[in-house]
C-alpha cells in the first residue's frame, strides 16, 4: 500500500469512506452536506482548539459546557444553564436572563427585561426603567425623572427635578429646595430656608430661624417666636410672648402680659389684668375693677366707681360723682355741681352757684367783686314748635339776660324767657315782639324773678327753620 498513489494517477481513485458504530456496534458512514461539511451532533468530549475553522455558526443544538472559550460573533439563540466565567458579550438582544451572576458589565445597555438582583456594581445611566423592590446602595450623578421611590433607607439625593415623594420618611435632606410638599409629616431635622409654603396641618416642634411670612389655621402651643414682622395671629394658646412688638392685636384675650410695652392700638377688654409699670396712651370703654393707676399722664377717664386715688392731679373732672374719699389737693378745679360733704383742709378760690347746706367756714378772706357765670349753646336749629334749653338755677345771680343771635342765612326765629318756682311748672315772662332775622341778633330779659329760668326757642315761619346761638350771662349779688 505504500505505492498504492503511484500507480493511481486518478485523484477520485484515492477517496474512501469514514465510518461510525452505534450502541449496537452496527456501523454508519458519517454524512456531509452538498459542499462536504460534516453534518452530526457532537454528543461528549472536548475541542481543544481548531484553528482551521472559522466563521462557525451553531444554528441549534446544546453546548453543555463551553470552557476557555472566546465567541467573537453571531447569535447566542437559547443558552439554557449555562455559566460564563469570564469573556465580553458585546450585544445581548431579546434575552432574559433569569439566574445566575453577572460579575462586571462594561458599556452595555439594558433596553428591557428585569434585572432581579443587582448584588453589587454601577449603573453609569438607566433610561426608561422602573426599579420595582431591592436597595440601591449608592446613586451618584443620576436624574429620576419619574416612578416611585418606595424606600430610601440611607443615600444623598443630589438634586430633585420634578418628583412627588408620596411616603415614606426624608432623614436628612441637606441642600436643595422643596417646590410643594402635600401631605407630608416632617418629624425631625432643620428646614434652613422655606420660601412660598404653606404648612396645613402638622406640627413644628422647633423653628429656629427664619421667617414665617404667612401663618393660616396654625396652633402654636410652646416655644418661642423672637420676631414676627407682619401677619396675623388669630388664636395664640398657651404661648409667652418674652419680648418683641404686637403691632395689631385685632381680637382674643391676652391671660397674662409681664415685663410688655403696648406702644399704641385699643385694649376693648381687660379682666383681672396688674399693669405694674409702662404708660398707656389712651384707654376706650374700659372699666379698671381693681388695681392701681400709678401714673395717669393725660386722657379722660368716663366713669371711675369704687377707686381710691392716693395722690396725683386730676387736670379735668366732668360729670363726676366722688361718693367718698379724701381728696388732698385740688388746683385749678372748678366743681359744676354736686356735693362736698366734707372738706377738711384747703382753699377755695372761687366759688360759682353753690349752695353750702352745712359746716363751718373757719375763714373767709375777701369778696371783692360779683361772681360772673355765661352759659352758651351754640348752633341750635328751631322747629316749629316751642323747644326749651336746660334751666339755669337763677336764684344766685341779681342779674342775668339771654343773648340770641340768628347765624343762619334764611328763616327768622321766635324766643321767650320762661320761669319756674319748683324746675317743673313753668310761666313765660317775656318773649320776641318780631321774629329774629337771620344775621340779627336780641337780648331777653326776665321781669320777673324765680329760682329757675331758661329760654325757649321756634321757628317763626313754619317748615322754615332758623339756626341760633344762645348765651346765658349772670351776675352774682
Amino acid at each position: 500500500m505504500p505505492n498504492f498513489s503511484s500507480f493511481n494517477l486518478n485523484p477520485d481513485n484515492l477517496r474512501t469512506l469514514i465510518y461510525g458504530t452505534d450502541n449496537d456496534e452496527v456501523s454508519h458512514p458519517v454524512r456531509t452536506d452538498p459542499s462536504g461539511n460534516l453534518v452530526g451532533v457532537i454528543l461528549d468530549g472536548t475541542i481543544s482548539n481548531m484553528p482551521i475553522i472559522t466563521s462557525v455558526s451553531i444554528t441549534a443544538g446544546t453546548i453543555t459546557s463551553v470552557l476557555g472559550t472566546t465567541i467573537t460573533a453571531g447569535t447566542l439563540t437559547s443558552v439554557l444553564g449555562a455559566t460564563i466565567t469570564a469573556g465580553t458579550l458585546t450585544s445581548v438582544l431579546g434575552t432574559t436572563i433569569t439566574a445566575g451572576t453577572i460579575t462586571g458589565v462594561l458599556g452595555a445597555t439594558v433596553t428591557a427585561g428585569t434585572l432581579t438582583n443587582l448584588l453589587d456594581g454601577t449603573l453609569t445611566s438607566v433610561l426608561g426603567a422602573t426599579i420595582t423592590a431591592g436597595t440601591i446602595t449608592g446613586v451618584l450623578g443620576a436624574t429620576v425623572t419619574a416612578g416611585t421611590l418606595t424606600n430610601l433607607l440611607d443615600g444623598t439625593l443630589t438634586s430633585v427635578l420634578g418628583a412627588t415623594v408620596t411616603a415614606g420618611t426624608l432623614t436628612n435632606l441637606l441642600d436643595g429646595t422643596l417646590t410643594s410638599v402635600l401631605g407630608a409629616t416632617i418629624t425631625a431635622g432643620t428646614l434652613t430656608s422655606v420660601l412660598g409654603a404653606t404648612v396645613t396641618a402638622g406640627t413644628l416642634t422647633n423653628l429656629l430661624d427664619g421667617t414665617l411670612t404667612s401663618v393660616l389655621g396654625a396652633t402654636v402651643t410652646a416655644g418661642t417666636l423672637t420676631n414676627l414682622l407682619d401677619g396675623t395671629l388669630t388664636s395664640v394658646l398657651g404661648a409667652t410672648v418674652t419680648a418683641g412688638t404686637l403691632t395689631n392685636l385685632l381680637d382674643g384675650t391676652l391671660t397674662s402680659v409681664l415685663g410688655a410695652t403696648i406702644t399704641a392700638g385699643t385694649l376693648t377688654s381687660v379682666l383681672g389684668t396688674t399693669i405694674t409699670a409702662g404708660t398707656i396712651t389712651g384707654v376706650l370703654g374700659a372699666t379698671v375693677t381693681a388695681g392701681t393707676l400709678t401714673n395717669l399722664l393725660d386722657g379722660t377717664l368716663t366713669s371711675v366707681l369704687g377707686a381710691t386715688i392716693t395722690a396725683g392731679t386730676l387736670t379735668s373732672v366732668l360729670g363726676t360723682t366722688i361718693t367718698a374719699g379724701t381728696i388732698t389737693s385740688v388746683l385749678g378745679t372748678t366743681i359744676t355741681a354736686g356735693t362736698l360733704s366734707s372738706l377738711l383742709n384747703g382753699t377755695i378760690t372761687s366759688v360759682l352757684g353753690a349752695t353750702i347746706t352745712a359746716g363751718r367756714l373757719d375763714s373767709i378772706t375777701s369778696i371783692s367783686q360779683k361772681s360772673f357765670q355765661e352759659i352758651p349753646t351754640l348752633g341750635i336749629t328751631t322747629a316749629d314748635a316751642y323747644t326749651p334749653l336746660s334751666p339755669v338755677t337763677t336764684s344766685v345771680f341779681g342779674t342775668y339776660s339771654f343773648f340770641v343771635y340768628n347765624s343762619g342765612t334764611t328763616g327768622s326765629a321766635d324766643a321767650r324767657v320762661e320761669i319756674s318756682a319748683n324746675g317743673t311748672n313753668w310761666f313765660t315772662d317775656v318773649d320776641t315782639v318780631t321774629g329774629i332775622a337771620a344775621g340779627s341778633v336780641d337780648v331777653l330779659v326776665p321781669q320777673r324773678f324765680l329760682k329757675y329760668t331758661r329760654l325757649a326757642y321756634r321757628s317763626s315761619t313754619p317748615g322754615i327753620p332758623a339756626t341760633i346761638s344762645v348765651y346765658f350771662n349772670g351776675q352774682g349779688t
